[in-house]
């Protein structure tokens, strides 16, 4: 993304700390929403990049990562010397590279930024997502002007079976049956229900892959990009019923980042641009049922934040890693009721061109899922479409964008859910 505009200047350390608004009194319930509720600063994005995102048996994650961040600061008109601090979203790299600790300092070794403070993410599918939300916090509770994300992930392996056996770790279940993901199993079985409830069918889970084929085609970055009909989806191997292979997004490497800045750093440009208006983190809690998913919570968040209304947002970009959590997520979020997701799906209303596009992307089934790097990617994805910067996917008259990843099983949940709001300004 390149938003228009002059470059900016560094602040000195002693502009960064502002005068935070505290509520006086914090009950049980308020205390989940605090850090958010008491951000005073906006937070612009500035810039940001997506690398391609495929299998990169050759290249090391430095090697993925690092062009990324350039071109993300180069996008952004500011320069490394202007960058304050760095966030890094990486699940998987201790078991899938061997660099346990300091990933983020050893991906920024080879860059000019004076060494500044370095912070690595890992939660998950939300490494990502996170690492925007801790940068997001920082420079909106005044601790910072100017500060780079990086999202990097590199799960291809010469030994197929450890990263599957790495992704396994972000769960507290057993082993899937059959040797398979628990992840499979325990989507297959929401799908079920699902099924069972709403008299959803195999066919509208591959309406949905459909579409997000299609949404890729037309994403350059996108891991996988031939078109696939409905039919072709429906009719190829079964994983498990109602899932078949095409409905399950792949592994996949890649790498993107994103410039976040004060709006106050922002300004000096004289006009607007993409500001981040919500970012919300929740966690699984043992009674779901009772006081909703994390997602849901995640979602409840982010729009009394930034006083929004569900009606209003424009696109979304969801975590997809099957084509019937697509359906799940907008529901929880909120942006339909439940059962109401078949309908859109059916009618082509999550479609390009449609009422509600959801994962123009390609989402993670078709763009790809390199774990660490998806939420950063979503971030600059809605950014991008909001400064009407999107190409052939571009969402007309695109305001308001939401990203949201889930990160992990805890219990019948997800262990962490991260919701973003962007509005065009």
């Amino acid at each position: 993304m390149h938003p228009r505009g002059s470059k900016g200047r560094r602040h000195s350390n002693g502009s960064r700390y502002r005068d935070m608004e505290m509520s006086e009194t914090t009950t049980s319930n308020d205390r989940t929403a605090f850090a958010t509720a008491s951000a005073v600063v906006p937070v612009m994005v500035a810039g940001g990049c997506v690398g391609p995102f495929g299998r990169k048996s050759t290249q090391s994650l430095g090697m993925i990562a690092r062009p990324v961040v350039r071109d993300a600061i180069a996008s952004s008109g500011y320069d490394f010397d202007d960058i304050q601090a760095v966030f890094v979203g990486n699940a998987f790299g201790g078991a899938l590279t061997g660099q346990e600790s300091i990933l983020g300092q050893v991906l920024m070794r080879d860059l000019p930024l004076n060494g500044v403070p370095v912070h690595t993410v890992k939660n998950a599918c939300s490494s990502g997502s996170d690492a925007v939300h801790l940068a997001w916090s920082a420079i909106a509770h005044g601790q910072y002007d100017c500060v780079l994300v990086l999202g990097a992930e590199k799960l291809i392996h010469e030994d197929r079976r450890l990263p599957f056996t790495t992704l396994a770790t972000a769960t507290d279940h057993k082993p899937g049956s059959e040797g398979r993901s628990v992840f499979i199993d325990v989507n297959v079985k929401r799908a079920q229900d699902y099924m069972e409830t709403f008299g959803a069918t195999p066919r509208h889970f591959a309406l949905c892959a459909s579409k997000n084929r299609f949404h890729a085609s037309l994403n350059e970055k996108a891991a996988v990009r031939e078109p696939m009909s409905w039919e072709v989806i429906l009719a190829d191997q079964v994983v498990l019923e109602p899932l078949t292979r095409a409905m399950c997004g792949g592994l996949v490497d890649g790498a993107a980042a994103v410039v976040l800045v004060s709006d106050r750093l922002y300004r000096r440009r004289g006009y607007g641009g993409v500001r981040i208006s919500a970012s919300a983190v929740t966690s699984a809690v043992p009674n779901p049922d009772a006081v909703g998913s994390a997602t849901a919570r995640a979602a409840k968040l982010a729009f009394e934040q930034a006083g929004i209304n569900p009606k209003d947002v424009s696109l979304a970009e969801v975590h997809d890693p099957t084509a019937p959590q697509e359906f799940f997520d907008i529901e929880e979020l909120g942006l339909c009721g439940r059962g109401e997701a078949i309908d859109l799906v059916e009618q082509g209303e999550t479609t390009l061109g449609g009422r509600l596009p959801v994962n123009v992307s390609g989402g993670l089934t078709a763009r790809g899922h390199p774990v660490g790097a998806t939420g950063v990617a979503q971030i600059v994805e809605i950014s991008e479409q909001l400064l009407m910067q999107a190409g052939k996917r571009q969402v007309h008259r695109a305001r308001i964008g939401l990203a949201q990843m889930a990160g992990g099983l805890l219990g019948p949940d997800s262990a962490v859910s991260t919701v973003h709001l962007l509005e065009k300004i």
